[in-house]
C-alpha cells in the first residue's frame, strides 16, 4: 500500500476566518486571563511590578515545570497520563550529581542523566505500550519506584555538586530583561509545535488520541507511537532537572519536586490539551505555563499560603477539564434545538 494512503488526513471543512470567532478561540481567552493577572498584579504591587527583575523572576519560576508540559503534551494527546514525571526529573538530578562527584566531565554527566530520564520513560512506554497496562497505574507504580531508588541512593544526602552552567541557564537574562530559560522553553515549544502540527508523527498522535481502534487498522503502529511520546516524555523531565536544578541553587535531595506532576497536567489542560486525547495545540500551554507562573507569585504577593495554592490549582485544574464538556453538551443542545425547529417548520 502507498505510503501517501497511510497519511492522516484532516477531514474537517476549514471555516472561513472571522476576527469575532479568532478573538474567542481558548488560546486568546488564555492571553485575556495573563494580561487580567498582570494588571491585578500591577494595581496591588505597581512598586514591585515595575522593577526591572520582578517579570524575569517570574518567568524564570515556573521555567522548570514547562519543559515537562510540553512532554506531557504528547501524553495526553494520546489519551494517557503520566505521573511519574517529577520523580524522573529527581532521579535524572540525581544522576548527573553523582557523575559530577565521581569528577566526571560535566558534558557526560548532562549526557547520563538525560538518557537515564529517556530509559525510565522507555520503561514506562513498555508497560503501557506492549503490556497494555494503564498509563495511571503503571506510572503511579514506577512514581514510586524511582523516587524510591534515589531515596534509597541518596537517604538523607544532598547533592550540590553540579555544572555551573545550570544557575546560568535558570537565572540569567539576555540584554538583563529576558530570561535565558524562556528562550530555551521556546526553542524546545517550536520544535514540538513542528512535530505535532507538521509531521507524521503528529498526525499520529492526533489519530490515535481519537480512535485507537481504527488507527490500528489504518497501518499506524499504536504501540512504536506510544514509547516515543513516554520516551519524549522522559527526556523532557531530564532537562525539566537542568533548571530545576540551576534554580533551587544545586541542591537535591530525594524529597524535592513532589506535586509537580500535578502541577504540569493542570497547565497542559488549562492549555486546551484534552485528557481523553486527540485535541489541542502547543501554544495553548505556552501560554499556560505563564499563566501559572505570574498567577502563583500574584498568590503569594498578596499573601495566599502555599496550601491554598494548592486548592487553586486543584480547582483550575477541574474548570479547565469541565470547560470543553459543558461547550460540548451547549453546542450539542443548540444543534439538536435547531434541528427540531427546522423540522417542525
Amino acid at each position: 500500500m502507498d505510503n501517501k494512503n497511510l497519511e492522516i488526513r484532516d477531514l474537517k471543512v476549514k471555516e472561513k476566518f472571522t476576527i469575532k470567532k479568532f478573538l474567542l478561540r481558548w488560546e486568546m481567552i488564555l492571553i485575556y486571563i495573563l494580561v487580567l493577572i498582570n494588571i491585578v498584579l500591577m494595581i496591588s504591587k505597581p512598586n514591585l511590578y515595575f522593577e526591572a527583575s520582578t517579570i524575569p523572576s517570574i518567568i524564570q519560576s515556573g521555567m522548570d515545570l514547562s519543559f515537562m508540559v510540553l512532554g506531557m503534551i504528547f501524553i495526553l494527546m494520546l489519551g494517557d497520563i503520566d505521573v511519574s514525571i517529577a520523580s524522573i526529573m529527581i532521579l535524572s538530578s540525581m544522576v548527573m550529581g553523582l557523575i559530577m562527584d565521581a569528577g566526571i566531565n560535566s558534558v557526560i554527566a548532562v549526557i547520563c542523566g538525560i538518557i537515564a530520564g529517556g530509559l525510565c520513560g522507555l520503561f514506562n512506554g513498555i508497560l503501557v505500550a506492549k503490556i497494555n497496562m494503564p498509563s495511571v497505574i503503571v506510572t503511579i507504580a514506577t512514581m514510586s519506584l524511582f523516587r524510591g531508588i534515589v531515596k534509597i541512593v541518596l537517604d538523607v544526602n544532598v547533592l550540590k555538586n553540579f555544572p555551573e552552567v545550570f544557575k546560568t541557564l535558570s537565572w540569567h537574562n539576555l540584554f538583563g530583561f529576558i530570561p535565558l530559560s524562556l528562550i530555551c522553553f521556546l526553542i524546545f515549544a517550536v520544535v514540538f509545535s513542528v512535530f505535532l502540527h507538521k509531521s507524521k508523527f503528529g498526525r499520529e498522535l492526533y489519530m490515535i488520541g481519537n480512535n485507537k481502534v481504527a488507527s490500528k487498522y489504518s497501518g499506524i503502529n499504536v504501540e512504536k507511537v506510544k514509547i516515543i511520546a513516554f520516551v519524549s516524555m522522559g527526556v523532557m523531565s531530564a532537562v525539566s532537572a537542568i533548571f530545576f536544578v540551576g534554580r533551587m541553587g544545586g541542591g537535591v535531595s530525594s524529597t524535592m519536586g513532589k506535586g509537580y506532576e500535578l502541577e504540569v497536567i493542570a497547565i497542559a489542560v488549562l492549555g486546551g490539551i484534552s485528557t481523553s486525547g486527540g485535541k489541542g495545540k502547543v501554544y495553548g500551554p505556552v501560554i499556560a505555563t505563564l499563566i501559572m507562573s505570574f498567577l502563583s507569585y500574584t498568590l503569594g504577593l498578596l499573601g495566599v499560603d502555599a496550601n491554598t495554592r494548592k486548592i487553586v490549582t486543584g480547582v483550575i485544574l477541574i474548570i479547565a477539564v469541565l470547560i470543553p464538556n459543558i461547550n460540548k453538551q451547549l453546542f450539542k443542545n443548540i444543534k439538536e434545538f435547531l434541528l427540531s425547529k427546522k423540522i417542525n417548520n
